[in-house]
């Protein structure tokens, strides 16, 4: 069942018994997690008296010996009285109390009969609970970054915001809207990662483990790992690659290594290791405890993580258009909605065009089952770098090359059926619009450092040949490469 602020049953009684209240929480965790609000008593300073004290020590163990099932309770302040809230954590399997299987629905704890038994033991394949919208019952709102939410709120204000009831209740409820606080104001895994300053502490493997390993594998010579908030990561984790594993090109001090010396194409362009950074982190499948890893070699970038595109897609789809099929929707969502991700499934060909414009090499991206990796090569045998990238000259017909890549030789083999020939800069164009179909002439002259009307000669040069095509108008359209 997807968790939401509707979905989230609350329960509410005047005080604990053990029965009623078991069976009740039994039926909450059933339905999905949420709370159970009891009566409180506080005197007029606010003290909690003795009974009130008393329970909050002993739910959380009686319910654990009960139902072995581990709950939070809490003083909060509800509707202007203070209450015990009992916060109950969603189960993956149905659970039982003293065999009988409760469902808390409608405001009523109801017993299942083994019709709805079997309903709820299928569950799980009936419908699609997203990681991160999972509730983090140990966690509550005073525990997040409040810079970070209020960033994200848009608050008025990032101090002591809890002295301000109605502000309080603004900023729980854009964080719900935004699926990363729940209903019952616990914070969502997506809550954790994007506003809370050490997210590893609720969720093994939220971190980025950076390793540089020379001209080999094994060990890593030297490794560092990145902690904090999901923004932090992205932010700490390319800084620290260009100051210590990528450093610029100078004389090496004795005893340090230096990446790139298999060939000269020297470091990846910032901007497309910082998207290759984000993107892993923003799609990783955090069930898996792994952190992202980073692995630096004398000649090539690697970035892996637990996590890939539908099964379905291959390399071709992935560097192709494609929709946006993000693995933590609400996550992704969130960091659009801060600015950090711009855009729909944008992500891919934004690297390869950060990777264009600076002149290095296309970085390689392999699926495996369960895991996605991008490569920046650093060797002077890169194809795109070979195919595209040579400003020095502009010949009248191509370069020797001994490998192209596969739209780059497929139109020269098409243009050679034809008894004729692509110009460089038709084959240059050619890769950049394979990269990004929604290039402009102006964008693609400056980035080859030709003229506009250059371009424009080899869109009419491709377009003749059946290389490409235009897709919708001249203003709002794109080009495909056939």
């Amino acid at each position: 069942m997807p968790i939401s602020e509707s979905s989230l049953p609350i329960a509410r009684r005047a005080t604990w018994r053990d029965e009623e209240c078991l069976e009740l929480v039994c039926g909450i965790a059933n339905a999905g997690g949420g709370r159970l609000i009891l009566d409180a008593d506080v005197d007029s300073r606010g003290t909690v008296k003795r009974r009130t004290s008393r329970l909050m020590k002993a739910i959380p163990g009686t319910i654990a010996r009960s139902l072995s099932l581990t709950c939070a309770v809490e003083l909060v302040l509800d509707s202007g009285k203070f209450c015990l809230e009992v916060v109950v954590p969603p189960v993956d399997d149905p659970l039982s109390y003293h065999g009988v299987f409760y469902f808390f629905r409608d405001g009523e704890n109801q017993i299942l009969d083994d019709q709805a038994l079997d309903r709820l033991m299928q569950r799980d394949t009936e419908s699609d609970v997203k990681w991160d919208i999972r509730p983090v019952v140990q966690a509550s709102l005073d525990d997040l970054n409040m810079g970070l939410v209020t960033r994200f709120t848009g608050a008025a204000r990032d101090t002591d915001i809890t002295t301000d009831r109605d502000e309080l209740t603004a900023i729980e409820e854009t964080l719900r809207h935004a699926g990363l606080m729940t209903g019952v104001g616990t914070p969502t895994n997506a809550g954790i990662l994007l506003l809370h300053n050490r997210p590893h502490q609720y969720i093994p493997g939220a971190t980025v483990r950076i390793g540089f390993f020379g001209s080999h594998g094994g060990r890593p010579i030297y490794e560092d790992e990145i902690f904090g908030s999901i923004i932090e990561q992205v932010h700490a984790t390319v800084e620290l690659l260009y100051e210590k594993y990528l450093p610029e090109d100078e004389p090496a001090p004795k005893g340090t290594y230096r990446l790139g010396t298999a060939g000269g194409h020297g470091r990846p362009p910032r901007d497309a290791v910082h998207e290759a950074v984000l993107n892993a982190l923003a799609h990783k499948n955090y069930d898996s405890g792994t952190p992202v890893q980073v692995s630096v070699f004398t000649d090539r970038l690697c970035i892996d993580n637990v996590g890939r595109p539908p099964r379905t897609w291959t390399v071709a789809a992935l560097l192709g258009r494609h929709t946006s099929r993000p693995n933590n929707p609400n996550l992704v969502a969130a960091l659009r909605s801060l600015g950090v991700i711009d855009g729909w499934g944008n992500g891919i060909s934004s690297i390869r065009m950060h990777c264009m414009e600076a002149g290095t090499p296309e970085p390689i991206f392999e699926l495996r089952d369960d895991e996605t990796t991008i490569c920046f090569p650093m060797d002077s045998d890169s194809l795109l770098a070979a195919s595209v990238t040579n400003v020095d000259s502009v010949s009248a017909s191509p370069v020797a090359r001994n490998a192209l890549p596969e739209v780059q030789a497929a139109a020269r083999a098409h243009a050679t059926q034809q008894d004729t020939s692509l110009t460089l800069n038709d084959e240059k164009v050619l890769a950049m619009i394979d990269i990004d179909g929604r290039l402009t002439a102006p964008r693609i002259a400056k980035n080859l450092n030709i003229s506009e009307s250059t371009v424009r000669r080899s869109f009419r040069r491709l377009r003749e040949l059946g290389l490409i095509d235009r897709v919708g108008s001249d203003k709002s359209g794109f080009w495909q490469v056939k």
